[in-house]
């Protein structure tokens, strides 16, 4: 298992597709899954379709998104979870991740502010890219 943007396990398997760590600005929440039942505590699983966009404008005057990617996150250890608004759409603003002063009860503090719908906030010990799988609309 690989460790590079700020401590998050796998997290190469995102970076591969996109260069480096995106900022998942306008990037839609699918699913939530939260459990207690777990080795490291409470848990929960976020599944985000997330994308590139480009500089490029289709024929219809939008920009051409690419990398259309279906990642799964696990955040394992979860305190101060905070979670509201789930609907049908799930915008996010960005994926805010930053690092907690050695000594903290958690290692991250994780946002997740929205544009429209779900939005969290949590503390968590661990960061893990569970997969990153190409992802094209149903």
């Amino acid at each position: 298992m690989s460790t590079t943007f700020k401590g998050i396990e796998n997290a190469d398997l995102v970076e591969r597709v996109f260069g480096g760590w995106p900022s998942f600005h306008d990037a839609e929440i699918h699913s939530i899954f939260v459990t207690r039942d777990c080795d490291s505590g409470p848990q929960m699983d976020v599944v985000i379709h997330h994308w590139e966009m480009t500089s490029e404008v289709d024929s219809n005057g939008h920009f051409v998104l690419r990398h259309h990617t279906l990642t799964t996150l696990r955040f394992s250890g979860v305190g101060d979870l905070q979670l509201a608004g789930f609907n049908h759409q799930n915008v996010l603003w960005e994926l805010e991740i930053s690092e907690l002063e050695p000594g903290s009860d958690f290692r991250f503090s994780v946002s997740m502010p929205t544009s429209y719908g779900c939005e969290a906030s949590l503390k968590c010990n661990t960061i893990r890219v569970m997969s990153a799988a190409p992802y094209t609309k149903p």
